[in-house]
């Protein structure tokens, strides 16, 4: 009878060391999967570098909401991408992201643009946009995570912008303005900030009723490359038909990142208004943060 009594005691024992070895187990692989998809990590844009591409800008923080209808965020490690979010102005908390991150470096980029669509950010040397380059800032970081964080990022403007006034009058049968241009870049490496594709670039702008008979004007971006610092530049005045009404070239138009260069002058071989009579010279006007710079060319 002892003997059955200590076999099972001995049993009872067993099982409840093994029950605690299972809890214990259990408890440490809940550990490990509450911790597997790493720390938080907020990102918060905080202010964009503005020059004046509207002369009633002056500083150079401001609102991103503002400046840009679409933020996108993408995390890379090497040079594959892990995550991409992206938002619309609309979005409750817009220019802040807050991401679950692994230790490890990685290198962040922003993008802040006004197209239609998200772009498109698998490579980070070759990030491409739906439909035409508009204003667009950008930023790219390296960071280190070990642990909670919250990183406040600067975003710049990574275009130029060719502005085309008009000054004499637009005449009632012009429907639309085609800017073909080559020189520029419609693809973005947002670790050298600049354009990466030799384009071919090709935009139309609509022209309204409420903008013919008098003067307008047009605006492009482009994203310049580090081997050319000059587009050329055809703009066509179309009808509706697509017919060719006026049509000019302006040869090495000459393009900085975050600058504008300005050709205004009689397009379609009127009054400008101005000097009271035809004119053949367009006045170049090139904007930077620092100084304004003009030029003549005459076509």
């Amino acid at each position: 009878m002892r003997k059955t009594y200590l076999f099972t005691l001995l049993l009872g024992f067993l099982c409840l060391s093994f029950t605690a070895c299972q809890k214990a187990i259990l408890s440490d692989y809940d550990e490990t999967e509450s911790t597997k998809d790493g720390v938080a990590v907020r990102f918060n844009v905080s202010q964009l570098e503005q020059m004046p591409f509207d002369a009633s800008i002056t500083s150079r923080g401001t609102d991103v909401k503002a400046a840009c209808s679409r933020i996108s965020l993408a995390v890379y490690q090497g040079l594959n991408k892990i995550n991409q979010v992206n938002q619309l102005s609309s979005d409750t908390g817009y220019g802040q992201f807050s991401l679950n991150l692994l230790p490890g470096t990685y290198r962040i980029v922003i993008l802040g643009h006004n197209g239609l669509k998200n772009p498109t950010m698998t490579d980070i040397n070759k990030i491409t946009f739906d439909g035409k380059v508009t204003d667009t800032f950008y930023c790219c970081e390296e960071i280190t995570v070990d642990g909670a964080a919250t990183h406040d990022l600067a975003l710049k403007r990574a275009v130029a912008m060719f502005r085309l006034k008009v000054l004499d009058n637009i005449p009632s049968a012009v429907a639309n303005m085609r800017f073909y241009y080559t020189g520029g870049s419609s693809t973005f490496d947002a670790v050298s900030g600049m354009g990466c594709v030799n384009s071919r670039q090709t935009e139309t702008r609509e022209v309204t009723s409420s903008m013919q008979g008098q003067p307008g004007t047009f605006e492009v971006y482009t994203f310049p490359r580090a081997d050319s610092n000059a587009l050329t530049m055809t703009v066509t005045a179309m009808d509706a038909g697509l017919n060719t009404i006026a049509e000019k070239e302006f040869a090495n138009v000459p393009i900085l990142r975050n600058k504008i260069t300005q050709y205004e002058g009689s397009f379609f071989g009127g009054s400008t208004g101005t000097s009271g009579g035809e004119t053949s010279a367009i006045t170049i006007n090139l904007f930077s943060e620092d100084e304004w710079t003009i030029s003549t060319q005459t076509y």
